[in-house]
């Protein structure tokens, strides 16, 4: 019988979890309060585009052209810019933390007007505020990202079937899938952007230092103050709540702080994590963690009957029948048995996640069937691990 693809990838990684966690670096889970990152936004104008631009009704375009020009002395009507060379844009940046005034950063555009494509067109200088709406950085440069045969046509424009044989082809040819999420009115500037103002953090002068956990968890905050003590010494730090790990700056590290952020970041710690089950109805696909645990339940889905039971009486109860010649040890009860109808019967009071889909591999059930147990399952309030559906 085939397996399923999802199911073997489940199963998979049901086989790794069970391995048990494995140590990672505090840099991989935790981060220095303060050193996050912040959102550039700014106005610009794209230009030298081939007819695909903001249309002539839309202002976006031609009134900011208009007042770029008379900065450079040049005056005219914004109605005297024909055809549909520029574009309104929103440019968008990531300003990371210690980034220094001449750094290059990457910068996205989106169209706001009407244009149909970006394609080929060239972003015009660009102020890029802060949210205190102080001026962090400026961008310019030729648009990419936007390949051939992705643009979108024409408002209340019928293309003739010869030309859109044409784009079709194009699209083929660049190897675009035109049900893809690519869009011609979304580009970028790579390394567009030069940053003119720093953020300044002065790390050498503090003696205190706050870790914060990327996904907060009590377990793991907990963890990591021990693992800090354990090399720092004892009291060095403490787990103020779920996600914060406040850290006293010991004297041997005092002026060099830096030093002592990379020797925290080196260390390893194992995290803790709630149980929970991924499921993607679109795709089929299904992840799931380690400590997905399912309590005694009845199911009736289709064609499934699946029976979750207790967990079986101890060697020494069970039936004169059952029992084991003396000196030998009685056999492990399997995780599931198949009856005549296609059912299962999955024993142990609280059992994971590879014997259910062992279980239903066994029938061959589909994906769309193991989805649909987990939302019975969780809905009865036997599935112990949170359930999030896509």
């Amino acid at each position: 019988m085939r397996v399923p693809a999802t199911f073997a990838l489940v199963a998979l990684c049901a086989c790794l979890l069970a391995e048990g966690a494995q140590a990672i670096r505090v840099k991989d889970v935790a981060f220095l309060r303060g050193a996050r990152d912040n959102q550039l936004i700014g106005y610009g104008l794209v230009v030298g585009l081939d007819g695909t631009g903001d249309s002539q009704d839309s202002l976006l375009a031609r009134r900011p052209l208009k007042n770029a020009l008379e900065r450079m002395a040049i005056s005219l009507n914004p109605r005297d810019v024909r055809g549909r060379s520029i574009a309104g844009v929103l440019v968008t940046a990531t300003l990371p933390p210690f980034a220094k005034a001449g750094s290059r950063l990457d910068v996205t555009v989106d169209a706001l007007g009407d244009a149909v494509s970006l394609r080929g067109g060239t972003l015009m200088l660009t102020l890029l505020n802060g949210p205190n709406q102080v001026v962090y950085g400026t961008a310019q440069g030729p648009i990419t990202g936007i390949p051939k045969g992705i643009e979108r046509f024409v408002p209340g424009v019928v293309l003739p079937e010869e030309l859109a044989a044409q784009r079709a082809e194009q699209a083929r040819r660049a190897e675009v899938d035109l049900r893809s999420s690519l869009v011609a009115t979304k580009g970028f500037v790579i390394r567009g952007a030069l940053v003119e103002r720093e953020i300044n953090i002065n790390l050498n002068t503090r003696s205190r230092l706050y870790i914060n956990l990327k996904q907060s968890d009590f377990t793991t905050a907990f963890r990591l103050a021990k693992v800090i003590n354990r090399e720092l010494g004892d009291g060095s730090a403490r787990a103020k709540d779920a996600g914060t790990v406040e850290v006293s700056v010991p004297d041997s590290y005092l002026g060099q702080t830096v030093e002592l952020i990379s020797k925290i970041e080196h260390l390893e710690i194992v995290p803790d994590s709630v149980a929970k089950v991924v499921v993607d109805e679109r795709t089929g696909a299904i992840v799931m963690g380690q400590n997905v645990r399912i309590s005694p339940i009845a199911i009736s889905h289709g064609r499934l009957q699946i029976e979750i039971t207790g967990a079986p009486p101890p060697a020494g109860e069970e039936a004169a029948e059952g029992e084991a010649p003396p000196g030998q040890q009685p056999e492990a009860p399997p995780a599931f048995t198949l009856a005549e109808t296609p059912s299962i019967v999955l024993f142990k009071g609280e059992v994971d996640l590879k014997e259910v889909v062992d279980g239903l591999n066994k029938i061959g059930a589909s994906t769309q069937d193991l989805v649909q147990v987990l939302k019975i399952i969780k809905t009865a309030g036997a599935l112990h691990a949170d359930l999030e559906i896509r």
